[in-house]
């Protein structure tokens, strides 16, 4: 039993390690599921959203400031 349970908090713990190590945030996810077992993993399922989302914005700006740039060395500003 305490066996089953010990991989449970470890399953946890690398799940949540590995729905953050996109945003280099793996670290944060493997501790929350660590301490908090499966309660942990629903909270960094529910952060990676977040993250995720200003992650495409934060792209997405880039992109936009860089098709900017080159229009206007296109038009010769």
């Amino acid at each position: 039993m305490l066996y089953g349970l010990a991989s449970l908090w470890g399953i946890c713990a690398l799940a949540g390690a590995a729905l953050l190590s996109r945003d280099d945030h793996a670290g944060r996810g493997f501790l929350w599921g660590l301490v908090l077992g499966p309660v942990g993993l629903l909270l960094v399922w529910r952060k990676r959203s977040v993250w995720e989302r200003r992650w495409q914005r934060e792209a997405g700006g880039g992109e936009a400031v860089r098709k900017e740039q080159a229009w206007r060395e296109w038009r010769g500003y």
